[in-house]
Order: structure tokens, then sequence, then C-alpha cells
């Protein structure tokens, strides 16, 4: 994983044009965002980001996630403008977004193994046969042991254990824009380090996608 932060606006004299070919992320805030206010990142990259403001980043992860950027927020997701978009095309462009919050953003009344495969259950069923394997593989991959950790519930887990079931989940749904929020929630030191991995995982499998994690600022 690229380490060097991709901070908004790094070079405010003369910030990047919001342009929609090879784009991975691109945003515009309001003028009184200040630093926050320009994002670009390109397709294919795997970086972090830091935005100082916590509202600021709950309006891009709004906009990014219900699709519905107000009307001072210009926003591109993966080539494309949202603005421009029709609700068909939203929905579909939201189908290849992925989110891996702090705590894992699993399912509190199921386990590691049943948060891991919902989201196939649901929408692709005909992938269910043989999955067992897979799930195995990519947690053991990610540095967990999968006795252990598929029978746990959350509650249970630790919160490592929790990201690693949570981005197993993703894995399986082969995003093209995977976005985590602060990965060192919950961490210590060297438990950190293990975002390498979650991210050189993800472009091993998905070559070509785009992985961003956005820092809290006062956590570092």
């Amino acid at each position: 994983m690229n380490n060097a932060n991709l901070l908004a606006a790094a070079d405010a004299r003369s910030p990047p044009p919001l342009e929609t070919s090879g784009v991975g992320l691109a945003c515009e805030l309001p003028a009184d965002a200040g630093a926050d206010g320009r994002i670009w990142i390109p397709a294919g990259a795997s970086l972090r980001i830091r935005i100082a403001d916590p509202a600021h980043r709950a309006r891009l992860l709004a906009a990014i996630f219900d699709m519905k950027p107000d009307p001072q927020l210009r926003l591109v997701l993966l080539g494309a403008d949202v603005d421009a978009l029709g609700m068909r095309e939203r929905i579909a462009l939201r189908a290849r977004l992925a989110f891996l919050g702090a705590a894992g953003g699993l399912l509190s009344h199921l386990n590691a193994w049943e948060n891991i495969i919902l989201p196939l259950g649901c929408h692709h069923p005909e992938r269910l046969q043989g999955i067992a394997v897979e799930v195995h593989a990519l947690v053991a991959r990610l540095g967990a042991a999968p006795e252990k950790l598929l029978g746990k519930l959350p509650e249970e887990m630790t919160p490592l254990e929790k990201k690693t079931a949570g981005f197993v989940r993703i894995l399986l749904e082969a995003p093209d824009l995977v976005l985590v929020e602060d990965f060192s929630v919950g961490l210590d030191s060297t438990e950190r380090m293990r975002l390498p991995y979650f991210a050189n995982t993800y472009h091993e499998m998905h070559p070509g996608g785009t992985f961003v994690q956005m820092e809290d600022v006062l956590g570092h």
C-alpha cells in the first residue's frame, strides 16, 4: 500500500481539476470547507486521506452512499459525475462501492460466518456453493484463524476480528471502490500494521480497484 497521505487540496494554489476520466473519487465541498474542500483520487490508487472537520467527512460519506449530493457539493465516483446520473444509474453505481466502518459494520445477532455470507445469500445465492473454502482462505490470508473467528458473535470479537470479518465480506462482493473508516480505531500499534495486508489483498483480487482509508486527524 502506498503510505503517502493524500491530503485534501494539498496544493491549494493550483488544485487539480475535477475531471471524470480516470477518477476513482473526487469531490468539491463549498468554499467555506477550507482545506477539506477538494479531494481528487485516481482510479486504482491505494491511499489515505484526512478530512479535519468531522462534519465535512460525514457530509462526504452521506453524499457517496446516499447518492444524493447536496447542490453545493460536486461528486465524481468511478469516472461518473453523480449529478449527471439518473436514478437507475446511481443505484448501479452504488452497488460498485463498499464501506468498512470502524467497528466492522457487522449485525450483532449474526456470527462472523453469517455476516460474511449474508450479502451473497441475498444477491448472489448461486455463489454460495463452495464458498466456505474461499472464506476460510481469505480469513487466514488476513491473519486470523478461521476456526476461531467464524463462529463468534460480534460481541465476542476483538476490534481487529470485527474489521477482518467485515473486510472478507467486502472482498467477496468485489467492489470497484472501497472506503475504510479510520482503521486504527480500537487497535494497538502492531494491529494497525494489518491495513497494508487488507489493501494489498483487495488489489490482488481486484486489480484496478480503488482503496481509500479515511483517517481521523485527532487520532494521529
